[in-house]
């Protein structure tokens, strides 16, 4: 008697990224935002009936990130293995990470549950030297029957040193290839960590990536064969307009002021053999909440320091939910005593100041447009070695080229610290 195959039941995929564990906002810790987060993705995910859960990248703010923000981690992971014991978690690292630091507790894990990919494996060329571990890259994703119901091809954050003699295109290219033959006729889902053209950029907290001399990649890296491309690196949810589902989960929460606005969520990524993927957004409750004096724009420094005084908030709030404030002064010449004041008007205030920012009206309009003081920390690295290299070179901007070279040593600048 011939046995039937039965289809694979449908699969349930969660996409997350940037968790940034570890992270700190102008010196005020984060640790009690990351838990709160962390509780209610566990929830999620069983209320869900989840099979896979998949954080596309910067699960740590930084190359070394402290040993809490490492037991945070895997305290997770171990709640997950407690609470939801199918479910299949794959982790893949962002610029913000360490490649070695994320494979490292790889060979203490069962790959079929949990899948460290923190750099771009690499295996012999029949030539000589290495290429693109393709077959490393890929991971069957599992239904609540057991069954392989989709395929992930695992692609980290990848740095020129990665490449080897490939481009962005052309690797994604040979890994599309390679997982649409082991995919078949199941979804294919591929994963990424980088800045794709038409995606919204925070400015003070998404660090550039440069790739082949381009920060924005075009969306052609990604062909009709995807049923879905799980990415990270900006941390505003949003979707990508492109040959096939392309979409930026987002962050957890605001990373900075500039995001305090973003509606923060998870992707939940319903895939099944033969239908186009359906893809949802469930909000993420915020346990922090962002204020901003004034609400808009700037305001001069007398009605700053009466609206902060008029702020009313509960005394007996903890610290660690004491709402982040960010104050923007119009100024039109000296204020010695702006940041005196401003601090003074706080001091009674359950709130944590991120920055006091001055904004300089300009003498000859106004009414017309505001140009910011930065202070040190927005200060931009490429616009510094613009204004130098015009000042230098009686006003000339630098050639494409030597722009290009600049943003691929602030690339390995940024990430030297990683082999630490």
């Amino acid at each position: 008697m011939t046995q039937t195959m039965t289809a694979p039941a449908p699969l349930t995929l969660v996409h997350t990224s940037d968790w940034h564990l570890g992270h700190e906002l102008s010196g005020h810790a984060r640790e009690a935002e990351h838990d709160a987060f962390l509780s209610w993705l566990l929830d999620q995910l069983e209320e869900l009936k989840a099979d896979v859960l998949l954080v596309a990248g910067d699960i740590y703010d930084v190359a070394n990130p402290p040993v809490s923000a490492m037991r945070r981690l895997y305290a997770f992971l171990a709640a997950v293995s407690r609470q939801c014991p199918a479910l299949q978690t794959v982790i893949v690292g962002g610029n913000h990470d360490s490649a070695a630091r994320i494979d490292l507790p790889a060979p203490l894990l069962d790959p079929a549950r949990v899948r460290f990919v923190g750099q771009l494996p690499r295996t012999a060329a029949e030539g000589g030297g290495t290429e693109p571990d393709l077959e490393a890259l890929m991971v069957p994703l599992r239904g609540n029957d057991g069954q392989t119901a989709a395929w992930l091809a695992a692609v980290p954050f990848c740095r020129p040193g990665d490449l080897g003699a490939h481009d962005l295109s052309s690797l994604y290219k040979c890994v599309a290839d390679h997982a649409a033959v082991r995919a078949g006729d199941l979804p294919l889902v591929l994963s990424g960590h980088l800045h794709v053209a038409g995606g919204a950029v925070s400015e003070l907290s998404e660090r550039r990536i440069v790739v082949g001399g381009e920060e924005a990649q075009a969306t052609s890296l990604f062909d009709e064969r995807a049923a879905y491309v799980a990415l990270g690196h900006l941390h505003r949810a949003q979707t990508i307009s492109g040959l096939c589902p392309i979409r930026y989960s987002g962050s957890p929460f605001p990373l900075s002021a500039t995001e305090r606005n973003y509606r923060h969520s998870i992707s939940v990524v319903e895939l099944a053999a033969g239908k186009p993927a359906q893809v949802r957004e469930v909000a993420i409750p915020r346990p922090v909440i962002f204020m901003a004096v004034p609400p808009e724009g700037a305001a001069p420094l007398d009605e700053v320091v009466t609206a902060i005084e008029a702020i009313d908030l509960d005394p007996a709030l903890p610290r660690e939910q004491h709402p982040f404030i960010e104050v923007t002064v119009e100024v039109d010449g000296p204020e010695p005593h702006l940041q005196a004041r401003v601090l003074a008007a706080l001091a009674d205030k359950p709130v944590r100041l991120t920055r006091i920012v001055r904004r300089t009206v300009t003498k000859e309009d106004l009414a017309a447009k505001a140009v910011t003081e930065a202070d040190l920390g927005e200060l931009k690295p490429e616009d510094v070695f613009a204004a130098l290299h015009a000042a230098r070179y009686a006003g000339s901007p630098p050639s494409d080229d030597l722009a290009a070279a600049f943003a691929r040593l602030l690339v390995e600048v940024n990430t030297a610290g990683e082999q630490a």
